[in-house]
């Protein structure tokens, strides 16, 4: 059985390291705030509440909110694993990605995950999570699904074991003094630009205290709602053909294609493993499918809480 969600703590160190959390916070926040303009005020209404329950029960430093709930389940991670093995899955290194593992009970993925949050709210599911924590943790988990290295990996955990010699800090602004990898790459891909020969970041987000997580998501959401208007104004409804995907195998189908084609199939020759340099044209595809996935991913989100929170 899965324990309760502790208080949370979280490193600062979460900017700095190359570990697979897909999206960086401020992705997860733009995700969440593409979302919030989607929602049916008695939606928002159900999804406020949920959420200020979970704020009482889990007493955080300060109070999470529509924007910066999906940061709750990376920022957990300094206190627990039992959530680990949530956020990917781990889909046969062919396009297709087929066929798909069944997920388990002794070991979860992101499509079980995702399943089970819904199998909550509707009254049944994991003993263990709370209809407040499924909110928390499906908000997190639909931007993962959506991050192709989370459903894509040819053995080398989604990227975390390519290295890549010329990708910069995405919170110091300067090179990592042992190199960056592919995973850390894609999970800031949105914001990243190829200047002076490094995949750069365009803006900078702002770093938070080490014990209180929430404060520096609040400093992050002027920047999160200038960035998810312009977004949106880029990539309306309109724009996809595929939306109407809703179940967490298809998308999950979905970013492994693009994992295979784009995120492992445009890198530059070189042998898996070896150390190599991201070129402008791979940074530029890269940002432009990212930038895309995150968009999508806030659309899709607004469509379940919708469908799920007010039935």
């Amino acid at each position: 059985m899965l324990k309760p969600a502790m208080l949370v703590l979280v490193a600062a160190s979460l900017w700095l390291v190359a570990t697979a959390r897909a999206w960086d916070p401020v992705g997860h926040m733009l995700t969440a705030a593409i979302a919030m303009r989607e929602l049916k005020p008695e939606t928002r209404r159900e999804l406020d509440a949920a959420i200020g329950r979970f704020n009482a029960e889990e007493k955080p430093d300060a109070p999470y909110d529509a924007i910066s709930a999906p940061c709750w389940m990376d920022d957990v991670r300094a206190r627990t694993r039992d959530f680990n093995e949530w956020h990917y899955v781990n889909l046969p290194f062919t396009r297709e990605g087929l066929p798909v593992p069944e997920g388990s009970r002794e070991k979860p993925d992101i499509i079980w995950g995702i399943d089970e949050c819904l199998a909550v709210l509707k009254g049944g599911g994991e003993p263990g999570i709370t209809k407040e924590m499924a909110v928390m943790i499906l908000m997190h988990l639909v931007g993962d699904i959506h991050q192709p290295l989370h459903a894509t990996s040819r053995d080398d955990q989604g990227g975390n074991r390519q290295p890549v010699t010329n990708l910069k800090d995405a919170a110091t602004d300067v090179l990592f003094t042992k190199g960056g990898n592919l995973h850390f790459f894609w999970d800031t891909a949105y914001r990243r630009v190829f200047r002076d020969g490094n995949a750069d970041v365009a803006y900078a987000a702002p770093l938070y205290p080490r014990q209180t997580p929430v404060t520096g998501h609040t400093r992050a959401q002027p920047l999160v709602e200038r960035e998810a208007a312009a977004l949106v104004q880029r990539y309306p409804r309109s724009f996809f053909s595929d939306l109407a995907l809703s179940d967490a195998t298809a998308w999950a189908l979905e970013s492994h294609v693009l994992g295979y084609d784009l995120a492992y199939g445009a890198l530059p020759p070189g042998l898996a493993g070896e150390p190599l340099a991201l070129t402008p044209e791979y940074t530029d595809a890269a940002r432009v499918c990212a930038e895309q996935r995150i968009v999508i991913a806030g659309y899709r989100l607004a469509d379940l809480l919708n469908r799920v929170l007010v039935p």
